[in-house]
């Protein structure tokens, strides 16, 4: 009886997600074709149905990736330990700094995902609600953290005021696309970081 091995992959499965996810954030779900991923990941659709299913697999792959190394996770990641204030005026500052960057254009592949697929694909828009409610509790647990020392007002709702920055950042990220200039998006992220005294 002849036994028959396995054929392992023959590519690094993190790098050539990392390639799709650079193209779905610059062309969109949408207006990506397959021939597109093929060209870009080196990889061929034999490849990509076997590994990922189909092009919504890949997607949500490459969003699954995009969230787990984008900003807010320093932020979900040190929510109990970091200087509370210092914290959030970094993670909104840094909003800003992206934002006016060479990629600033393009925005957030997140942000991109809301306004694109969220009102017509159900799982899509579970995966992005929670990675946004992580966003919101990590927010949420630096407030209520710098309410108990004082450095963050304390007659502020913590939870309506991580909301807040939420959307804030959000916002800046959205308004990125049509590139308002740096003194734009600073003007709102001080006001927004007002709302901490």
């Amino acid at each position: 009886m002849e036994v028959v091995m396995a054929r392992s992959k023959a590519f690094d499965q993190d790098a050539v997600v990392g390639k799709a996810m650079e193209v779905f954030w610059s062309k969109g779900y949408e207006a990506t074709s397959i021939q597109d991923l093929v060209d870009a990941m080196g990889i061929n659709r034999g490849s990509i149905y076997d590994t990922f299913g189909d092009k919504a697999g890949l997607f949500k792959a490459a969003l699954d990736r995009y969230m787990g190394r984008s900003p807010p996770s320093k932020l979900i990641a040190t929510a109990a330990t970091a200087d509370p204030r210092q914290a959030i005026e970094d993670f909104i500052r840094a909003q800003v700094d992206l934002s006016c960057g060479p990629d600033g254009r393009r925005g957030c592949f997140m942000t991109n995902t809301l306004t694109e697929l969220c009102s017509t694909d159900e799982s899509v828009a579970k995966l992005l609600g929670a990675g946004l409610a992580r966003v919101e509790e990590a927010l949420y647990t630096l407030i209520r953290r710098g309410q108990e020392t004082g450095d963050i007002s304390p007659w502020r709702d913590a939870r309506a005021l991580a909301r807040f920055l939420l959307a804030t950042v959000q916002g800046i990220k959205a308004l990125s696309k049509v590139n308002p200039g740096r003194d734009t998006l600073s003007d709102i992220a001080d006001i927004a970081l007002s709302n901490l005294d």
